[in-house]
């Protein structure tokens, strides 16, 4: 107990006292009002007025693809509907029919507001939209597949295309078989050519035998010589470019319809390329053979028109080979209004083989037009361990016939198998001649 010293102090003491009692009461009253005013603002948030749904007025506006995944525009009027009562409070699941028939009405009963005016279903509204959209998505999805198509049909020289697309653009499945000579004798399996295996292996003096050659075998000096040919040039424009900067005398035979195809042809002959015309004739495979082709639908008038016209694309060739034309080589006639051209420019033919049936070298004969095949097609594998096997067997084609012909194409593969082999060669004495080197040998040994 505080004892006070005089009747100043006492004062002193009720005032503050008095004071504090006002401040205490004035903080318990303001805390009862606070307190009622929350109570009051729950109830009224509680009331079944305040739940009941309510509807999107007319005046309400969606923009596109937001009205899914968007929270609503503050302008947006929100009208409170009457409270809904239901009768039966049991929930029945629908049926899965039941649901799409739902779905497909877009039908819901929601009670409409007095004097709301007109009522927007929100869920139809939200399945309108949502067709809308899936629609342009759709369409739009469409037209870039359109384009894209579009891109490749005339982009057919696109260096970035996988080989195996461009492989299904314009080529037939190539056969895997090696071709020794052009006399009948056993076919020989590669694995048989890859280890040195050789038709004649007597050993008996030919000098003791009472026979006199039908002509002077080919003689291409004391090394083996290889033509290796690349093929479908002038189409992937990169890849033509790959070849070409290997600088090596290989023979280049360019499709016609290459983009930009004199400027590619000048930039090999440069390299030390002989050019050689890649002519398209007909398959038994549906593949999209491109602008020019031979075909055994044609007249030998329309055939000698039509590879008269794709030589003048060219100048300074001395022969052609096919392109694809496993149908259209089996055809005499039509082979023979081909050969019918060549003599008259003065070219020479080499047989691709894509069919063991190849009639070939019997109407080049009959017209007297120079002929070549080819032995190996080095790479049906675009892989640098296989390509660098096949020109292991071409190898022992050329060590065996004095020479070999080697097919390849302007893939990845090859290009790296080529940058690896061809420097490989003066240590194993084998020599790169130009096809028409090679076909000249053969042409005057047969007369």
């Amino acid at each position: 107990m505080k004892i006070l010293n005089s009747n100043n102090e006492a004062r002193k003491y009720r005032i503050k006292q008095a004071v504090k009692f006002i401040l205490l009461s004035a903080f318990f009253v303001s805390g009862f009002f606070l307190l009622g005013t929350l109570i009051y603002k729950i109830n009224l948030e509680d009331s079944p007025e305040k739940s009941a749904p309510v509807q999107i007025a007319p005046e309400a506006t969606v923009a596109s693809d937001d009205f899914l995944y968007e929270e609503a525009a503050n302008e947006k009027v929100i009208v409170a509907a009457k409270p809904i009562s239901y009768q039966n409070t049991d929930i029945i699941v629908p049926e899965p029919s039941e649901v799409k028939e739902e779905k497909a009405s877009s039908e819901v009963n929601i009670p409409a507001a007095d004097n709301a005016g007109p009522q927007i279903d929100g869920a139809q509204l939200f399945y309108q939209k949502l067709a809308e959209i899936e629609k342009a998505a759709a369409e739009e999805k469409t037209k870039q597949k359109e384009e894209v198509k579009t891109k490749a049909e005339e982009k057919t020289t696109d260096a970035d295309l996988p080989q195996e697309e461009l492989d299904k653009l314009y080529e037939e499945k190539l056969p895997d078989n090696v071709i020794v000579e052009d006399w009948e004798e056993p076919e020989l399996t590669p694995e048989q050519i890859a280890e040195g295996y050789h038709i004649y292996q007597r050993d008996t003096d030919i000098k003791s035998l009472n026979i006199i050659p039908k002509y002077k075998p080919a003689y291409f000096g004391e090394e083996p010589v290889i033509a290796v040919v690349i093929d479908d040039m002038g189409i992937a424009q990169k890849r033509t470019a790959d070849i070409i900067s290997l600088n090596a005398p290989l023979t280049a035979s360019f499709l016609t319809y290459g983009a930009d195809l004199e400027n590619q042809i000048e930039a090999a002959k440069k390299a030390g390329m002989e050019i050689m015309l890649h002519a398209p004739m007909e398959p038994y495979s549906k593949v999209d053979v491109a602008p020019d082709v031979l075909t055994t639908k044609m007249t030998p008038e329309d055939i000698q028109a039509s590879l008269k016209q794709m030589l003048q694309k060219f100048s300074d060739i001395k022969g052609i080979n096919n392109h694809m034309g496993s149908k259209f080589t089996e055809d005499k006639e039509r082979m023979r209004a081909v050969m019918k051209v060549l003599k008259e420019k003065d070219l020479f033919f080499l047989d691709s083989k894509t069919t063991p049936h190849s009639v070939g070298k019997e109407t080049a004969g009959e017209q007297g037009v120079s002929y070549a095949t080819r032995h190996v097609f080095i790479d049906n594998v675009n892989k640098v361990e296989y390509i660098l096997n096949q020109l292991k067997i071409a190898e022992r084609v050329a060590q065996r016939n004095g020479y070999a012909v080697a097919i390849g194409h302007p893939k990845t593969g090859t290009y790296e198998a080529l940058k690896q082999w061809i420097p490989s060669l003066e240590e194993k004495k084998i020599k790169i001649l130009h096809m028409s080197d090679i076909v000249k040998v053969l042409h005057k040994s047969h007369i």
